[in-house]
């Protein structure tokens, strides 16, 4: 299957979904054949965006969706940008309209969230956000979640589970590592109440990923299950663990380090394995941190540790 706009809703690539829709206007509008006093977009006819058609209003209905759910933080040189693009188009929907879409999609370009420098999504524990790429071509991120089920049966169908040869290693990993450094956690006796889960309910293109690379993250939501320590909000990762606990090298890594830069402006730390090829320039404020294996991810994530 081909990678169409649309799926970037579906996999949080909400400014890569609004910067693609902007890209196909800029090509021209028109009159609308039908209603003459609105204009329309031939272009976004040409592709799947999710728009019921392609007159200006669907267009500004569908940019504000997008913008309304980016997760945190967007730089001010990307909402200038967008600002200015965007106030092109309100100027030439109807007349009636343009204040209204003024009050609401301008507005939310200087929201507490996306204008806030220091807003960030709510800490949970046993959940981080991995990096993922789909085809080795489009690059996106997802919640990853640990949980530990009373009732194995009752697991949310908008969730995608994590293949059993992934998770009984990472399972392994940190149950090792809890017994190594003498720590006073009970360990489940089984696995069967413990289900590793994707927060995106688009399988066919989790499919398309190598889960390998989630192999890392798991076992980090593992390990702050059991200790109950919440893992900061402001990490993603990616990566896979072999079956001593030491990092596998990532793929596509500046796909990842770009979704990052681009859609996830509360990250600042980008935990990857050393010995991963990427040729990205990152910013001051965005750290790319290399790590050897799974006890020294547990002590930067959980210790601040950074000299190991």
């Amino acid at each position: 299957m081909n990678f169409i706009p649309r799926q970037h809703l579906e996999i949080d690539n909400y400014i890569k979904f609004v910067d693609e829709i902007l890209h196909k206007c800029d090509k021209g509008i028109e009159y609308c054949k039908i209603c003459p006093n609105e204009f329309v977009c031939t272009e976004l006819e040409k592709d799947d965006f999710g728009l019921n058609n392609s007159t200006i209003s669907e267009v500004l209905t569908a940019i504000q969706y997008a913008l309304s759910k980016v997760p945190g933080y967007l730089n001010l040189e990307k909402r200038n940008d967008l600002r200015v693009h965007i106030k092109n188009y309100i100027n030439e929907s109807p007349v009636h309209e343009r204040r209204i879409w003024e009050d609401s999609i301008l507005d939310l370009l200087l929201d507490d969230k996306l204008a806030n420098p220091s807003y960030k999504p709510r800490i949970k524990i046993g959940e981080v956000r991995t990096l993922l790429t789909y085809n080795s071509k489009i690059s996106f991120s997802t919640y990853l979640k640990c949980l530990y089920l009373e009732n194995k049966d009752t697991l949310t169908n908008i969730t995608f589970n994590l293949p059993p040869e992934i998770t009984s290693n990472c399972t392994k990993i940190v149950n090792q590592y809890i017994q190594a450094k003498h720590l006073d956690i009970s360990i489940p006796p089984g696995t069967d109440y413990i289900k590793y889960c994707l927060e995106k309910n688009v399988p066919e293109i989790i499919r398309r990923c190598d889960l390998n690379e989630t192999g890392l993250a798991a076992a980090l939501c593992y390990y702050a299950v059991f200790t109950k320590s919440p893992i900061p909000e402001n990490i993603a990762i990616t990566g896979g663990l072999d079956t001593q606990g030491r990092t596998l090298p990532a793929d596509s890594l500046d796909g990842k380090i770009e979704t990052v830069l681009r859609e996830l402006h509360f990250i600042d730390k980008i935990i990857c394995p050393a010995g991963s090829s990427f040729s990205i320039h990152a910013p001051e404020n965005v750290k790319i941190i290399e790590v050897r294996n799974l006890e020294q991810t547990i002590d930067i994530v959980f210790k601040n540790n950074f000299t190991i």
